[in-house]
Parts: structure tokens; sequence; C-alpha cells
């Protein structure tokens, strides 16, 4: 089944959350209850401060705690003298050892229980006498609820485990003599312990019922905001999809998803202008084919017609066209490679103005012959790049071919080589009439042509220069096309230099 980006982020926000809580709750619920517990017991602990008073008063006046141990008769019940003396005030003196926490009854030690806790509040009546000191029988019937140690914290009555004890130390004369425990509850049953813990996990819950309503609400707002930009874009994927690049998407966030929404537009805007692109270079690539074709068409029809002569004149006229097709399918050939990435380089350590100078040579007569003069500017000879000697003589003799093709006769083609900052500074410059400025960016695309009449009777196809663009930049170098000094266009060539001069 299908489920929506929104409901998987608000269903992962709001779980979130709820685990959160649960854990809140129960960490609340688990440490309040056992928090409040040792609270409670510290609490009473407080209450007998006037107790360790006592027993420091006990300390100072017998020197020790020895005679106390000696009242501690174990699980035996306690003598006539002392067992059976009446004591206490609340009840007129009619409470029994046995009705004391750890008190004895028939012979038997009576269990501990949660509610020998509660007359907690009436120890003080009960341990004192009449005149205000310690009474010892009564302070020992509670040695199963107290624990009484001395300075080196060895037992002098009580019972059980020490970590069964909370304590508090006893001081005489600023000194510690010993220390007083009071036994941790089993359990928290007190009543009102327990109602103030349910009370506590209550408010939490409801606390806890509200954060999560509030919070589902906040995170369905913002989960339906942080995804606003996608609906638009699926759309627009769904129009790309059917060749349709009129698509409009604003900016709506600025985060990751605006990020995606703008190379999203830009894509959407670079395929448009790659179909077009595409669809001039099939116009372009017909009418180039079509122009030869045609005159080769006509001058073969007119010599089966015997309109004219098979003569050298007819002749040659064929065998130019025919020469200009192969030139075409050839460049086609090289931005076929080009764009596909496989044209073939042979790299080594070439010297770039010798390879510039060989194509001036090659040139140099032809270029007469049309009224050109070509003059040349070259130091540092002997300077070296890494290149492949066969494509940077193709990338000069395309620049001097262009030069002589766009250029008014009789003019002058200058050409230049130097060494500039650690690399090779190569130009092509003629004298005009050039090329207007705004077109200077676009001379290294496909099929590209400033003056479209004249270049086709001249037989330029537009693909010399980004051909060129090609080569130099598999050559780690730059290609640029600036109004030149002399009415003309100008060409630079820079390309990294590599070793030292020879």
């Amino acid at each position: 089944m299908r489920v929506r980006l929104f409901y998987k982020i608000f269903a992962l926000a709001l779980f979130s959350v709820v685990v959160s809580i649960s854990v809140m709750l129960l960490t609340v619920g688990y440490f309040g209850y056992f928090n409040f517990q040792d609270y409670l017991v510290k609490s009473k602990i407080q209450e007998l401060t006037w107790l360790t008073d006592k027993l420091g008063e006990y300390y100072k006046e017998n020197g020790s705690f020895e005679s106390i141990r000696q009242f501690d008769s174990g699980s035996m019940p306690f003598p006539e003298p002392f067992g059976m003396k009446p004591f206490g005030k609340g009840d007129g003196g009619n409470r029994r050892p046995d009705m004391f926490p750890g008190g004895v009854a028939d012979g038997r030690i009576r269990p501990l229980k949660e509610k020998d806790y509660e007359p907690f509040g009436r120890l003080k009546e009960d341990m004192l006498t009449a005149d205000g000191k310690l009474n010892v029988m009564a302070f020992v019937h509670f040695r199963h609820f107290i624990m009484l140690q001395d300075a080196d914290k060895k037992i002098v009555i009580g019972v059980g485990n020490v970590n069964e004890f909370h304590f508090i130390s006893i001081i005489s004369d600023g000194a510690t003599v010993g220390y007083l425990g009071i036994r941790k509850p089993p359990k928290m049953t007190q009543p009102m312990a327990a109602e103030f813990v349910r009370e506590q996990v209550e408010i939490t819950l409801v606390s806890a019922v509200i954060i999560i309503a509030i919070t589902g609400l906040l995170t369905w707002f913002f989960t339906k905001r942080l995804l606003a930009p996608v609906p638009p874009l699926i759309i627009a994927t769904r129009k790309l999809a059917s060749r349709d690049f009129s698509v409009e998407i604003r900016d709506m966030s600025n985060d990751e998803l605006g990020d995606l929404a703008a190379n999203f537009r830009k894509m959407a805007y670079d395929l448009s202008m790659y179909e077009q692109k595409q669809n001039r270079w099939i116009s372009d690539i017909s009418h180039e084919l079509r122009t030869p074709l045609s005159v080769l068409l006509g001058n073969i029809e007119a010599m089966q017609d015997g309109v004219r002569n098979i003569n050298s004149d007819s002749l040659n006229i064929l065998h130019v066209e025919v020469s200009r097709l192969i030139k075409l399918v050839n460049e086609l050939h090289e931005m076929t490679m080009a764009d596909s990435d496989n044209m073939r380089f042979s790299f080594g350590s070439v010297q770039i103005c010798r390879i510039a100078e060989d194509a001036v040579e090659l040139y140099r007569s032809r270029a007469e012959e049309f009224g050109f003069q070509i003059r040349t500017m070259i130091h540092n000879g002997d300077k070296k790049v890494r290149g492949d000697v066969y494509r940077l003589r193709q990338v000069f003799i395309n620049l001097i071919e262009n030069a002589l093709r766009h250029s008014k006769s009789p003019g002058v083609i200058f050409i230049s080589c130097s060494e500039q900052n650690g690399s090779v500074l190569v130009t092509v410059e003629d004298t005009g009439p050039g090329v207007p400025e705004k077109s200077l960016g676009m001379l290294f695309d496909r099929l590209y042509r400033a003056d479209i009449s004249r270049s086709r009777e001249t037989g330029g196809s537009g693909l010399g220069l980004a051909i060129c663009k090609y080569i130099v930049e598999k050559h780690n170098g730059t290609i640029r096309a600036v109004c030149g000094s002399m009415g003309g266009l100008r060409i630079e060539i820079e390309l990294p230099a590599e070793g030292e001069n020879e």
C-alpha cells in the first residue's frame, strides 16, 4: 500500500513524541514512588533529633552505650521489673511491650508491619521518663524499628541489615559518639503517600495527553508547510516527462527543498534550451547537407539532359561540392565524438609554438592567393606543453581557415605565441569586419554563425570553433573570443606550460 510522505513524517514525529512522553511518565512514576518514600523516611528521621540529643546526654552520663546493650534480651521476654512496668502517658500507662514494633508476645517476636510506623509520633512520650531522661527499656523495645550503632558503627541494638536503615549522627561534646538509624518502610502503603503519588501520576498523565494533542496539531501544520514544495514538483516532473518545459515553480522555502525547487527550475530551463539547440542542430545539418547535394544533383541532371557538357569545369564543381560534403561529414563525426567524449588523444611533450608555425606555413601560400598576409610574432618557440600534436594542429588550422573565410580581402592575419605566468598564450587575429560583441560568447556553440548568409557562401559549417573549444579544454586550457585591436576578431588560447625551456 502506498503511503504519502506527509503521513510518514507526521507519524514519525508523533510517534517520537509519544515514546518520549511515555518514557517520562514511567520515569516520573518509578522514581517519584521511591523518592517520595525516601522523603517520608527522611522526614521521620528529622523528627528524631530530640532522640539523638537524649542519646548524646545518655552517652555523656554513662561514658558509653554498653548499658543499653545489656537491656537487649534478644528474643526472650523482658524480666518483670522491666518488661511489665507500665509506661507511656498517652494510654494511661496500660500499654504492654508486645504492643510496640518488634515487641514480644507469648515468647515470640512479632514481625514488623507497616502499621507499626503509624504511632511514630508518640515515641517521645513513650521513650522519656517523667524527669525528661531516656527510658532505656522503651528504647530497647523498638529494636526492630530503630538501630543504634557506636562510634565505630558496631551495632549496639537493632535487628536486620544496616542497608535497611537511614542513619543520623549522635553528637556529644562536639564529637560523634554513635549513629541512630530508622528502618525503611517495606513498601509505600501509607494512604497519604499513595494518594500523593497517584495524584502526581494523574497530573503528569493529563499533561502528557495535552502535550500530545498540541504536538499533533503543530506537527500536522508544520509538516504541511514543510512539504508544500513537493506537490508542485510532482506536477512539474509529469510535465517534463511529457516534454512540456513550460513549468513554473515559485520559491517556497529557504531550505533544501527550496534549493531543490530552484535546481529543478534551472533543469527545466536547460532542457528547454537543449531541445531548442537540438532542433536547430537538426535543421542546420539538414540545410548544410541539402545545399551541396542540391548542387550535385542539379549538375548531374544537367549533364544527363545534355544541358551541360561533361568537362573539367563541371567536374571541378562536382569535386568542390563533394569535398564540402566530406568536410562537413568529418566535422559532424568529430563533433559527435566530442559530445560522447570519445575523441582520441595521444598526449606527449610538444612544442606548441612550433606547431603554430607549421600551421602558418601550410596556409601561407593559400592566404596570399586570397589576398591575405600572415604575420607572426613567435617568442620562446621551444616552450613545451602537454598535448596531442595532431589535435593542436587541427585547432590552429581551423582558426586560420576561420580567419580566411570570415575576413575581407585584402587583409592581414596576425598570429602570436608567447609565455605568460607559466602558461603559453597563442592568439589568431584578423582585420575584420569582426563579430558583434553580443555574439562573442556564442561563437563556440555548435552551428552558430554571426553572419549566416556569408558563412554559407564561404562554406562554413559552424562546427569548427566548437571542436576547437573541446580540444583546448581537453588540454586543460582555455579559449576565448574578443574584439581585436585591428578591427576584427581575436581568438586567444592559453595552455599550461610544461618543463624547462630547451
